[in-house]
């Protein structure tokens, strides 16, 4: 199916897409903070506690990210299933519907804890803690 380059739903979504990827390059960023705060604190090791504390913080900071990237995948999924039914009348209402989602504090907590524990966000935040868990306990 040929899709009209005009149609503002495809604009939307190519829009759409093309941050979505951008914030994945930008979580793999955080992983690499994370993995490179966890090898200088273990050449230093003067308080190698920092390296649990910081590497806390990017994990956190990693599924955060990526719950705010997930509203843009809820998005891009009704968009391309309006595009495959060919009859559109949902154009451009991204914040519409992030504004009819429910919100509270309870609500964002758990979709940050959902988003902390996806294996794409524990790894190598999980990993890192262990063995600044590791170096704190036994060197």
């Amino acid at each position: 199916m040929q899709q009209n380059l005009e149609n503002p739903l495809l604009i939307e979504w190519v829009t759409l897409q093309n941050q979505f990827d951008a914030f994945e390059k930008l979580s793999l960023v955080i992983k690499l903070v994370a993995v490179l705060v966890a090898i200088l604190f273990a050449f230093e090791l003067k308080n190698p506690e920092i390296i649990l504390v910081l590497n806390s913080i990017c994990w956190v900071q990693d599924a955060i990210w990526k719950t705010f990237q997930s509203r843009f995948a809820d998005r891009l999924l009704t968009i391309e299933s309006e595009l495959a039914s060919a009859s559109s009348d949902t154009n451009i209402q991204f914040n519409t519907v992030w504004e009819a989602k429910p919100r509270g504090l309870i609500s964002l907590i758990s979709a940050y804890l959902r988003h902390l524990a996806k294996p794409t966000v524990v790894f190598p935040h999980f990993v890192l803690l262990g063995l600044g868990l590791y170096v704190v306990l036994f060197i």
